[in-house]
């Protein structure tokens, strides 16, 4: 497990070739990777998909309850540690132009992380207590909380602190590596994930009977 997931894109530098020479003509544009989808299964009953797509300084997700309502997560990527989250509340139905109905913003200063929530008709923010380095994650997204265990063990931390959106809450989450598993517990929640050469494959919590695996695409009424 020594490279990005899917959720990180690595980006690669050319030096030229030597003193002097020549400038060489501009690379092309390098094409993001295709988003990856995953489906959220409860006792064998899929209730919700996910697809996320990296970028080189981006995490962007979308978190799909059918008939429900669809979130959209960004998560800032600064040289690759993850760092302000954003969230964008919509219809399930609403076109891809459409403005998200809710917005909430969790914004990292030193020890606070700043939540501002914005609707068609107000605007307000509030500081909440938190810890330096804590990681803003969006509570629902299993593969958001994976990418961040990943992101831990890379940096060889037994535990990392987050900032959970549902409960405003910072806490110590712990990080443990079993071969291809990395497991993580934050605030209870046992969160075990599979993952083939960097590449998540699955993900479970067996208190909630879920498990989360990547499929090929969405459903067509999605």
């Amino acid at each position: 497990m020594h490279r990005v997931s899917k959720c990180v894109v690595a980006v690669a530098l050319c030096a030229a070739s030597a003193l002097g020479a020549q400038s060489a003509p501009p690379a092309p544009p390098v094409a993001p990777p295709p988003p990856v989808v995953f489906a959220y299964l409860v006792a064998g009953d899929t209730t919700a998909f996910e697809v996320v797509r990296g970028e080189p300084d981006m995490v962007r997700g979308v978190f799909i309850v059918p008939n429900q309502l669809r979130i959209h997560w960004d998560q800032e990527l600064m040289q690759g540690v993850p760092g302000s989250l954003m969230l964008g509340y919509f219809p399930v139905d609403a076109p891809a132009e459409a403005r998200p109905n809710r917005e909430v913003d969790y914004v990292r200063r030193a020890d606070s992380v700043v939540v501002t929530a914005r609707d068609p008709r107000s605007s307000q923010s509030v500081v909440r207590p938190s810890r330096i380095g804590a990681v803003p994650v969006f509570s629902s997204s299993m593969t958001h909380l994976a990418s961040v265990a990943y992101y831990a063990v890379q940096q060889r931390l037994r535990t990392i602190p987050l900032f959970l959106s549902a409960s405003g809450k910072t806490v110590d989450a712990a990080v443990q590596v079993f071969g291809d598993e990395i497991w993580i517990t934050a605030d209870g929640l046992v969160l075990q994930t599979v993952w083939n050469d960097g590449v998540l494959v699955e993900m479970r919590v067996p208190s909630q009977e879920l498990v989360v695996k990547r499929v090929m695409t969405l459903p067509p009424a999605l």
